[in-house]
């Protein structure tokens, strides 16, 4: 097997699946890596067969491999792409008729769950085959944690020279965070004339001890509210072309609300990177720094 990484792109042959390979051609490039669609069908069948039945053209095959395999959607997609040893998987939220707006599908959900390299979720209702990476939006809790999970989005943002939002949601008091190393937020959110000055300019010499940001195009947005809601309306004002999201790997009532809400509801791909227990994460470049600030929220 050829050492160069892989991004693994599951079609099912709906026109809705399109827009990932859209996105995941775009990472190829920032990742220097290949982009591998897989279709899972009942019974495997020879790429040439399966290309015109995913509405695949040639343009859309260059610098991409077809493979097929038979089997459930989502643990063939997981095998795959523990055979490959996929750096990302790019896949859509849904592709059923039909199905609601904001739904995650049974298939992207068990993908989520079980993959071990993070997982672009894209929304199928977007127009995305002119999709480029300029802004990148890094939701941060103001925590400090043994994981690298805030890396992706300043390597990202370093490798296709775009702008990094870095967005702080935050609430002064004992909604703050509380664990050890945290930077809380100014206590006039209202009135930033008092405090946020001062704050942040020591949250971005935090930041820049972990992951240097001298040659990067960084902003610091400060937010007070729902996280998701807050997330979402940056992602929109801005138009945000990537949102970095962190996931304890919970997905049940009342658990990961932000990740939940951002997912169904952003405009753009959302990149779930799973927060490990203990502390890391499965970013396609870990490195395993300790005391790294965790992109947030890191929903449960």
């Amino acid at each position: 097997m050829s050492d160069q990484p892989v991004i693994l792109v599951p079609l099912d042959g709906m026109a809705d699946a399109l827009p990932a390979l859209s996105v995941a051609k775009v990472f190829s490039g920032l990742e220097h890596a290949a982009v591998r669609i897989l279709h899972v069908a009942e019974q495997a069948s020879a790429a040439a067969e399966i290309a015109p039945r995913l509405g695949l053209a040639a343009e859309d095959l260059r610098g991409a491999s077809l493979e097929t395999r038979s089997g459930e959607p989502a643990a063939a997609i997981l095998a795959a792409a523990g055979d490959l040893h996929a750096r990302l998987i790019v896949l859509c939220t849904h592709t059923a008729p039909g199905s609601p707006a904001g739904k995650v599908g049974g298939t992207a959900l068990s993908v989520l769950r079980g993959a071990s390299c993070p997982v672009i979720l894209v929304n199928p209702a977007q127009p995305l085959q002119d999709w480029r990476l300029r802004k990148v939006l890094l939701p941060h809790e103001g925590t400090s944690a043994a994981s690298d999970a805030v890396k992706p989005g300043v390597e990202l943002a370093r490798r296709a020279d775009a702008d990094l939002l870095v967005l702080l949601v935050a609430a002064p008091g004992p909604a703050s965070p509380q664990a050890r190393g945290s930077l809380t937020s100014p206590f006039y959110l209202d009135q930033p004339q008092h405090e946020w000055p001062a704050w942040a300019v020591e949250f971005m010499e935090r930041l820049a001890c972990i992951c240097p940001l001298s040659d990067l195009r960084v902003r610091l947005l400060l937010a007070r509210g729902s996280p998701a809601s807050e997330i979402l309306r940056v992602a929109r004002e801005e138009s945000v072309d990537l949102i970095i999201l962190t996931w304890k790997g919970i997905w049940a009532p009342e658990r990961a609300e932000t990740l939940k809400a951002v997912v169904r509801e952003a405009a753009c791909p959302a990149m779930v990177v799973r927060v490990r227990a203990g502390g890391g994460s499965n970013s396609p470049r870990n490195s395993g720094a300790a005391g790294a600030p965790r992109a947030a929220p890191a929903a449960q």
